[in-house]
């Protein structure tokens, strides 16, 4: 397997975890994140701060409850994150404050975009049967998009899958680096 990075060859091994997994039929496939100037690792310090990351899940591939498939991605994205382990939780405890959260949306609709994602406009639609399922994920400070990532995984698969739970641990990695925008580059780009 072949890693590329514009800016930042010293950051291979704590970026490595990103790398993409596409070697096997149906693995889960994801693409170069996107960091904004607003990056940086200690979004998670304040997060843990504020009782923890609130997280959206937009949509719903499987024929298995919406519940179900909240709680595989909240668990999931809670244990893949670099650094102090924080609550990930769908629903916000009673005083809760902070401006970060994550949205993930389940096959979106072709044309969306992060912004769209953290402007809580995101629309799904089902995966036709030849297709992956597709999931779009950003981290957004209320509406605006700090860092977002795109992957997919051959369907059809079930939220407790593990191609399926092993693309939402790449998509959280990436979505949090350990590194701010300011070791990476002036692009805040990265490419794996």
């Amino acid at each position: 397997m072949t890693i590329k990075m514009r800016g930042a060859a010293h950051l291979a091994g704590p970026l490595s975890v990103l790398a993409l997994v596409a070697g096997c039929a149906g693995g889960p496939v994801v693409q170069p994140v996107n960091l904004s100037s607003g990056y940086s690792p200690d979004i998670l310090n304040y997060s843990a701060g504020k009782g923890g990351m609130l997280t959206e899940v937009v949509g719903n591939p499987f024929a298995r409850p919406k519940g179900e498939l909240d709680a595989a991605v909240v668990e999931t994205a809670q244990k893949s994150h670099f650094g102090q382990k924080i609550p990930f939780f769908t629903q916000a405890p009673e005083n809760y404050t902070s401006p970060y959260r994550v949205v993930f949306a389940m096959n979106p609709v072709n044309g969306t975009s992060a912004r769209t994602l953290c402007d809580g406009k995101a629309e799904t639609r089902r995966r036709e049967p030849s297709e992956s399922d597709r999931v779009a994920a950003a981290l957004c400070a209320r509406e605006v998009v700090i860092s977002s990532v795109n992957g997919s995984v051959a369907g059809p698969l079930g939220p407790r899958d593990p191609a399926f739970t092993h693309l939402i641990a790449q998509m959280t990695q990436a979505l949090f680096p350990p590194v701010s925008t300011e070791r990476i580059g002036r692009d805040n780009k990265f490419d794996l």
